[in-house]
């Protein structure tokens, strides 16, 4: 068995902590909470009656390892962002596998520590990044990534259904602050979109951010985001989200060489054009002594099957990789690239310029490290 431990037992721990308890992670046994939330305390009653020790820190609970004094295969961390790069270091350093829940940190340092630390153990290391599960963006990356409607044109992706009633951000001290939270809708809902926005269509080049700082809220952080982005292909896109709309939606919409793809309601629908046109669109547009045709293409809708419960499957990937039985749903070393993105939109934003996506590893990637750090301190206040 697996032994775990979940670290941070609050409304995302907790629902890690009871699929292992209530026996739906074959192999996986649950072993120690830390910081249990009272809201949530009554769910893993079962556990704490039957005696596994609850730990007040994720320092506590370490030391207790490193002592001998509870034996553990794996930890889970759900704790505020800042403190996943501490404790996944830390865990990892002493021989445990982890699975952190999203985001990898506040700046993308974090994640980069994480890696080395990941590196260096030989453990597994991985995200959670839930959204990969669902069979809608399964079936749009294979799509994508078959190439069989060509190269990626333009990306626009509308996400506002995060919506958001002021007592969401009341509820917590840590809510909405730079200091504890580290930021507002680009890191607490969009690590799922901006996930996904670079495993489908890969990882931008540049960027222009524009955030809104308590735009419909009275918060300090962001709450209304528009980014623009470029690929060195030569493809273009745009990333809208917030809030503080509604009714929200969520549509992705990928133009491609050959097809317009949409991406809503769990449905895909295509827009092919060469069947209309019964030639590649470049090789029609260069023809063509029609002056006004507008191409309609000829469209079909897919809706892929209902996925079962995604943080099971999660759960149940880390368990088989760590069993060397199969992989992760999302690798340690993903939580960089979206962290990365947001980062780069955050800092474009604060100064007012488009920004360069640095390549991982490289020594541009220190410097933007270096640069965005700088400004986090100035509205944190905080000495990272």
């Amino acid at each position: 068995m697996i032994k775990t431990a979940v670290i941070g037992v609050g409304n995302m721990g907790s629902r890690y902590a009871s699929l292992i308890q209530n026996g739906r992670i074959p192999g996986m046994e649950l072993s120690a909470l830390t910081r249990v939330n009272d809201r949530y305390r009554d769910i893993l009653m079962p556990s704490i009656e039957a005696g596994i020790p609850v730990y007040d820190s994720a320092d506590e609970l370490l030391q207790s390892f490193e002592e001998g004094n509870i034996i553990l295969d794996a930890v889970i961390i759900a704790t505020p962002h800042y403190s996943h790069e501490k404790i996944a270091v830390r865990a990892l350093k002493v021989g445990l596998n982890v699975l952190c829940d999203k985001p990898s940190g506040v700046y993308s340092r974090q994640a980069r520590l994480m890696e080395e630390a990941a590196d260096a153990s030989g453990k597994v290391f991985s995200m959670i990044f839930n959204q990969r599960t669902l069979p809608v963006y399964r079936e749009l990356k294979t799509i994508i990534s078959s190439g069989s409607f060509g190269a990626i044109k333009r990306i626009n992706w509308v996400v506002t259904d995060w919506y958001r009633p002021n007592k969401y951000y009341t509820s917590s001290s840590w809510h909405a602050t730079w200091d504890k939270d580290g930021g507002g809708v680009l890191l607490n809902q969009c690590p799922h979109n901006l996930d996904l926005l670079q495993w489908i269509c890969g990882m931008p080049a540049k960027v222009s951010g524009f955030c809104h700082e308590g735009h419909y809220h009275d918060i300090e952080v962001e709450d209304d985001v528009t980014a623009y982005m470029e690929w060195n292909n030569g493809a273009t896109g745009t990333f809208i989200t917030s809030t503080g709309e509604a009714p929200g939606l969520n549509r992705l919409e990928i133009s491609l060489d050959e097809a317009l793809i949409v991406c809503e309601n769990g449905s895909i629908r295509i827009g092919e054009v060469n069947t209309e046109m019964g030639c590649k669109e470049a090789k029609y547009r260069e023809a063509s002594e029609d002056y006004f045709k507008k191409i309609t293409g000829t469209w079909t809708e897919h809706t892929p099957a209902a996925s079962g419960d995604a943080y099971e499957e999660i759960l149940k990937a880390y368990a088989d990789e760590i069993n060397g039985t199969g992989l992760s749903i999302a690798n340690g070393r993903e939580g960089r690239k979206s962290l990365l993105l947001s980062n780069a939109i955050y800092l474009s934003s604060w100064e007012k310029r488009m920004v360069d996506i640095p390549d991982i590893g490289s020594e541009a990637e220190r410097a933007f490290e270096s640069s965005f750090e700088e400004w986090l301190r100035k509205k944190s206040g905080l000495n990272i």
